[in-house]
């Protein structure tokens, strides 16, 4: 009996270390960070009705992730063109493609108490 549970137990934590293997997914760059980031937005809705179409992309990048901030682009989509608020950031680690932001509409949907930290998402 107590092998038969040692073997249940064994066979769990093989599973969790082959799923942990297949959900990461490495971003090697920073298109493809920007390519994750727009996923996301879209998937939580975070640019409206429009998506991503007025949003511009601005990168820097650590040895850990790569931070994008997402501006609004008011030269495409109405407003002072020489003015390009800052809407969110993320952040996409390197390593393991998740992401983290401080959007204040995801919190919000979250129904999370924002206190400006970066929240997981997906």
């Amino acid at each position: 009996m107590k092998k038969f549970f040692s073997r249940k137990i064994e066979t769990f934590i093989l599973l969790l270390l082959c799923a942990s293997f297949l959900s990461a997914a490495p971003v090697k760059s920073e298109e493809e960070a920007v390519k994750t980031v727009k996923k996301s937005i879209i998937k939580h809705n975070l640019g409206g009705k429009l998506g991503t179409k007025c949003m511009k992309f601005y990168i820097d990048e650590t040895a850990e992730d790569f931070q994008v901030d997402v501006r609004s682009d008011n030269e495409k989509c109405g407003g002072d063109p020489r003015v390009e608020p800052r809407m969110f950031s993320y952040t996409v680690n390197k390593k393991t493609g998740k992401l983290k932001t401080d959007s204040f509409e995801y919190a919000k949907e979250k129904g999370i108490d924002w206190e400006g930290d970066y929240l997981s998402i997906d």
